[in-house]
Order: C-alpha cells, then structure tokens, then sequence
C-alpha cells in the first residue's frame, strides 16, 4: 500500500480488517496502459474468499506418498474454478438487484439500466485464495515454528504468488492472496485435521491454529522482533495483510509511537494492540485481568484485539466469541 500511494498518490483503503483490492487502471484494467496510466481503488469490491487448509494438504501428501506441489495444485485449481463459476452465477444478475450500486454509480462502472446484467462491473473486482495455518504448516514440515525458521513457509508462499499471477494472466481475473482473519475457522480447521490425522504437537493439539503470516501468539519475542519476522511475508500477501503486535508497556505513548513509525517505515499496515478490563463491580480496570484484584469479582467487561480490529472478549464476565478463539486469546504474548 506503502508503495502504491508513493508512486501514485492514491489512497488504498481496506475494506474491514484487512482486505485490499490488486489494482485495477484506469485505462489498461488489469495492466497499466502506460506510465500515466493510474489505478482506481474506489468504488470496487471483492467477491469472497475461499482459504487453502495448508497443514491439510501437505499432510496428505505425506500420506499419499505425492508431492506437496502437485496436490497444493490440485486444490488451488479447485479454488480457481469456483471463483469463475461465482464470477459466471454473478454476471447473470441484472443491475436492478442493487440499484444504488449498480445504476446510480455506487460501484465503479455502475451506471447500468435496471434490465443489463453487472457482468462488465465484475471485471475490476477481485477474487481471494486465502491463507491460514502457515506457522503450522512449518512445524509439519520440520518442526519448527516461523520464528525458529519459516524457509519452508516462504517458499510455498512464493510458489503460490507465482502460480495465481499465471491464473489473473490466463483468466483476466484479478485474483489476490489474502492473509486469512479465521475468526471461526482457525476452530473448524484443527477440527478437520484432527478427524483425518490425530493430534500432532504444535499443528493440532493446541483448538486453533494461527492466522495468515502470523507467528503462532504464544511465542515470547518482542514487538521488534515481531515486525522482522513477518515483515519476510508481507509483500506476499497483497490481497489483504495487517501486522500487529501486542504493548505490554501499559499506555507509553511515546513508545507505542516508536513502533507505529518504525512499522510504517517498513511499509505495513500496523495494528496497535492494547488490551483493557474493567470491573462492572468496584470500577477497577487494568491492562489485563481475569479476576479483580480489588474486589475479586469475575463480572469483568474485557477489550481485547480479535484479529485484525478491537473487539470486546467478554461483557459483564460473558462471552460471545468462540471457545477456540478465547483459549487463542489466553494463550497470547506476542500477538
């Protein structure tokens, strides 16, 4: 994003948390036209996102005695064609499905009669893989996590770059790469893999497995450190990324200061995670606490980062998020 409104000098907004739009010109579409031509990020949508399960192929390529490429293939082909077959589902539809967006000019290129279909409007749109697990999948490779190596994960995720940029060139569709949020899926993915292949140490034996590029949460390294190594993967992922990092410096202004211009000296899109609890009993709040020091009431309202946004984890000591999620956020330290 860092790069494009410096060479550009437009602005590219996520929509939600994390997702951002491969560019699209104003002249040439996919490619730009020549020098001048400039790339619109307004007014245009992405159709969803389907994630690769990692740990799941590469496991059972292992068991099938295949390379891991070859099967990693066969499921990215999947992705693919369902992608075309929602682009194909969706063309059909007229203009009068949504007449703001597509009559009255809310989307880019919507200024359609109510009986056309919106199939020319798809084509600036983008359609994501996802992708979750990646510091599982390193531990399955050679057991070690994205901070003791992540050469492996690397690869995989250049491999993939390569293999979707040859997709948007074959279909003139602009495909992305998406650093999946998994708030539900990072539950139902442990729960596939153990149902096929067990408990495995550091892959399935833990409710969730770790979002997009992120190191795994528990992991003690510092903000830093945090930065260096999942800034190896940010330019692989252009289709929707956040790094973040957890403050245990309560609120040091100047400190959390420090690290936001150090991230954005590097480039990313920098989430800040400050956690807060409140006692709905005595008014008593800390950084972080499950029970009240002050009164011991359990009847705390809590803040914490979901994925990629600030969210409440508990409400007056209850919870909305699911179980998985809140053994995610108990287990965190770097996050």
């Amino acid at each position: 994003m860092a790069s494009m409104y410096k060479k550009y000098k437009r602005v590219v907004s996520p929509m939600g948390c994390r997702a951002f739009l491969s560019p699209w010109f104003e002249r040439g579409g996919m490619n730009p036209a020549d020098e001048n031509d400039k790339p619109i990020f307004v007014g245009r949508f992405n159709i969803g996102a389907i994630s690769l399960h990692l740990p799941m192929i590469y496991a059972k390529a292992k068991k099938e005695s295949k390379d891991f490429y070859e099967v990693l293939d066969y499921y990215m082909e999947l992705i693919r064609q369902l992608h075309k077959r929602t682009y194909d589902y969706l063309g059909e539809m007229k203009a009068s499905i949504n007449p703001l967006a597509f009559c009255e000019g809310g989307f880019l290129g919507g200024h359609l009669g109510i009986h056309d279909k919106i199939r020319p409007i798809l084509k600036s749109s983008t359609a994501s893989f996802g992708i979750t697990a990646l510091n599982e999948l390193q531990e399955l490779h050679n057991g070690k996590s994205l901070v003791e190596d992540g050469e492996f994960a690397l690869e995989v995720m250049e491999y993939i770059n390569k293999k979707i940029q040859a997709y948007k060139n074959e279909d003139g569709i602009l495909y992305a790469i998406y650093g999946t949020p998994a708030e539900n899926l990072c539950g139902l993915q442990v729960k596939q893999f153990r149902k096929k292949y067990g408990i495995v140490a550091n892959v399935s034996d833990k409710p969730y497995v770790s979002n997009s590029f992120h190191c795994h949460v528990s992991e003690q390294i510092g903000p830093i450190e945090k930065q260096d190594l999942e800034g190896r993967f940010w330019d692989l992922f252009n289709g929707g990324k956040i790094q973040y990092v957890k403050y245990p410096i309560d609120y040091n202004t100047e400190a959390v200061e420090t690290l936001i211009n150090r991230a954005m000296d590097k480039g990313f899109y920098e989430g800040v995670n400050l956690s807060l609890s409140y006692c709905d009993d005595c008014g008593h709040q800390e950084l972080n606490m499950d029970v009240c020091p002050k009164c011991g009431s359990k009847n705390l309202t809590k803040i914490e980062r979901m994925n990629g946004y600030l969210a409440y984890s508990r409400v007056k000591g209850d919870s909305r998020l699911a179980d998985h999620k809140m053994e995610e956020i108990k287990d965190r330290v770097s996050m």
